[in-house]
């Protein structure tokens, strides 16, 4: 590890450290993260919205045919 870079751990879900500079735009590593999260929780409702609409679908076969 250099001295221009800080290791930061990020856990099992970061899949383990990541380096970044000493005088990187904290700001702008924020922005990066929370459109990560956004971009998941966008996957997430449209798997969510998927499965609903194959649930009712497989419903209304097996119920009224």
């Amino acid at each position: 590890m250099s001295d221009d870079k800080i290791t930061i751990e990020t856990g099992d879900a970061g899949k383990g450290e990541s380096e970044i500079a000493k005088n990187a735009n904290t700001e702008e590593l924020e922005e990066r993260a929370l459109s990560v999260f956004s971009s998941e929780r966008n996957e997430d409702l449209t798997a969510l919205i998927l499965s609903l609409i194959t649930t009712f679908i497989v419903l209304i076969f097996t119920k009224w045919m």
